[in-house]
């Protein structure tokens, strides 16, 4: 009863009257584009990535003289393939030239943060238009999962890691409350907590579960260990982290609902997600143009991996264009039998992080420090690494001079109150942190 007043009243007029934002007509329109064809679907496409090109190219600085450098023409874009010869971008991109990618034209921006998986925190902006438009696409994804607007929604999810205000506190959980859904911090799961969490969870009743991936396998694990049986949802989400076959099918037996992985970024929000078919994820073409690209730039054969470079259509306030996100992910597109003209990306890998553990049983997702690390400018790389169960290491590459010691001070007092006092917990600061042989940057090392 209550997700149809929400989704037909109250979402409507809060979202549109009272905030004045497009995010309810965007996802209707979604909710029917989705059906269209892949040519049809291709032309929306190419249309709105033809615009951003011509807009980043005369409104933005750091675009319109890269491109002039190396005489490419945004208005001379012929066809999607043509895009490749336009240069990618990266989070260093963004670092070195963040105010000169910015637009110049009148468009209202909003600054945000990451932490990210890559281990190297970024600042970055959008307008309130992209940001409409990328919540309208997480509705829809969330509503093939049946988790749409409205529906009861229990979070196994990241919470605030400093203390909040109580005013700010009150008013975030009223904002839960309108929104239909009970939060529960994944960053807190102790053997005894993961009790309460349980009793909330079977007293809320939730018809939708939204998790982390690895804390709600670790949940699993716990219940099914203890032998507990958790009231089941309908369905269950699951992102932040890479989903394995056998995690999904733990957490299937354990909570005895089907499981649809997501796939999303700070930078984008959704970028992919399953519909009830399970066949892959289908990409948010309609507001991204995603490209699975070899090492060399050259785009993969369907079935191989590669990385992950994602072009946002909507963010006129500082365009991400042609952004290696450093992710992999197995390219596909192929049409999947529900009928839905979204491609389909096979299988997104390299987003798992390892989990760690402290001696009174707690299990600390490795989500917990892109989390914390966000609110941290000065620190630009990364690396969590635990030896034995006692000791943490954190490694840190930082802006010279820029991480106080109050910074400092903050930055152990909320991982303490994640790990507990018992754990030792030691800052290194280092010049660089090497990358693996396939050039990432494993975020957190249990070496335990």
């Amino acid at each position: 009863m209550y997700d149809k007043l929400y989704r037909n009243l109250l979402l409507p007029f809060f979202d549109g009257v009272l905030k004045g934002r497009q995010s309810v007509a965007h996802w209707h329109r979604a909710e029917e584009t989705q059906w269209l064809s892949r040519e049809q679907l291709e032309e929306l496409q190419f249309t709105a990535l033809r615009q951003l090109l011509i807009h980043a190219s005369t409104t933005c600085p750091y675009y319109g003289d890269l491109w002039k450098s190396l005489s490419l023409d945004a208005s001379s874009l012929s066809s999607p393939e043509d895009f490749q010869r336009w240069p990618l971008i990266t989070r260093e991109t963004i670092r070195q030239h963040r105010l000169m990618m910015r637009t110049t034209s009148a468009v209202k921006r909003m600054s945000k943060a990451t932490g990210g998986s890559s281990g190297e925190p970024l600042q970055f902006d959008l307008d309130s238009g992209s940001n409409d438009r990328r919540t309208a696409m997480m509705w829809r994804g969330y509503n093939w999962a049946g988790g749409g607007p409205g529906t009861r929604q229990l979070y196994v999810w990241g919470t605030a890691l400093r203390s909040v205000p109580a005013w700010k506190r009150l008013k975030m959980d009223l904002h839960h409350r309108f929104d239909n859904h009970l939060v529960l911090s994944c960053f807190e799961f102790t053997p005894d907590k993961m009790r309460r969490h349980f009793e909330r969870m079977n007293g809320y009743g939730a018809d939708v579960i939204v998790a982390y991936t690895n804390p709600l396998y670790e949940f699993a694990r716990y219940l099914q260990r203890e032998g507990l049986q958790p009231v089941s949802p309908k369905s269950i989400i699951v992102g932040a982290e890479k989903l394995h076959a056998f995690q999904r099918e733990l957490i299937e037996q354990v909570f005895q609902a089907p499981v649809f992985e997501t796939y999303g970024s700070r930078e984008f929000m959704l970028i992919g997600a399953e519909c009830d078919k399970h066949c892959g994820l289908h990409l948010s073409m309609e507001n991204l143009f995603v490209e699975i690209l070899n090492d060399d730039g050259s785009p993969t054969t369907p079935g191989c991996e590669g990385n992950v470079v994602v072009t946002d259509l909507f963010n006129y306030g500082m365009p991400f264009i042609r952004y290696v996100n450093g992710d992999r992910a197995i390219a596909g597109y192929d049409l999947c039998s529900c009928g839905r003209g979204l491609p389909l990306l096979k299988q997104v890998v390299g987003r798992q992080l390892d989990t760690l553990d402290t001696p009174d049983g707690r299990k600390i997702p490795g989500e917990f420090f892109p989390h914390l690390i966000k609110d941290f400018p000065a620190i630009r790389r990364f690396q969590v690494i635990q030896e034995t169960i006692e000791q943490i290491t954190l490694k840190l590459v930082v802006d010279c001079g820029q991480l106080t010691v109050v910074d400092r001070e903050n930055l152990l007092n909320a991982i303490h109150e994640c790990t507990g006092t018992v754990v030792d917990v030691r800052l290194q600061f280092v010049e660089d942190i090497p990358l693996t042989k396939a050039g990432k940057l494993k975020v957190v090392v249990h070496a335990v």
